[in-house]
């Protein structure tokens, strides 16, 4: 009898341990693993964040806290081992200059993920002025591509929530399902808010 409740004891303490392990791992860009600061750039701090969370068995969030970082362009690929999310609190801002990124069609873009999230209240600041005034495609139909600020391609289970695109070089782009929530479009302060 004592048997079957040492046993039912350690059983129960098992259960409660792998209960607590349910809540998401947070991959924080400013942590000093990844060294991340305020208005300098962020690429490098967020690709290894990115990558540390997509190969985690359990559900990841990478974090960028309050502030303005710098983001030379970004490409988050899946398949991830498990839910992950996205949650930009700060602004992410692009080179102004177009020419500074190795894709010129895009500057963030999503890939072959499921069970992801974007979220968090922040702004993705594509700075769009300077193409705007570089871009001559409403006479030129062989002009040189415009960035997209954020491109979705091959993601499942997936949604997007409360970030502002703001000053995109181009409307975002996806490509297969994702959910939106609640957008509200204002071309007048060249804004996209994705609630």
């Amino acid at each position: 009898m004592a048997l079957k409740l040492n046993l039912l004891a350690m059983l129960l303490f098992l259960l409660l341990a792998s209960t607590s392990k349910a809540h998401a791992s947070v991959f924080d860009v400013t942590s000093a693993t990844y060294g991340a600061k305020p208005s300098s750039n962020v690429s490098k701090a967020l690709a290894k964040a990115w990558s540390d969370a997509c190969a985690s068995p359990s559900a990841s969030k990478v974090v960028v806290p309050s502030g303005t970082y710098k983001l030379k362009e970004a490409t988050f690929r899946g398949p991830c081992k498990a839910p992950i999310e996205m949650q930009v609190q700060g602004t992410l801002q692009a080179p102004a200059d177009a020419s500074q990124l190795t894709r010129p069609d895009t500057w963030v873009d999503f890939q072959y993920i499921d069970m992801f999230t974007l979220s968090g209240g922040g702004t993705f600041d594509g700075q769009g002025a300077l193409a705007w005034s570089q871009n001559d495609c409403h006479k030129n139909k062989n002009c040189k591509p415009i960035p997209i600020n954020l491109r979705f391609k091959f993601l499942t289970n997936s949604k997007v929530q409360d970030i502002t695109s703001l000053k995109q070089q181009i409307f975002p782009h996806a490509c297969f399902p994702v959910q939106p929530y609640y957008i509200s479009t204002s071309y007048h302060h060249n804004e996209v808010h994705l609630y």
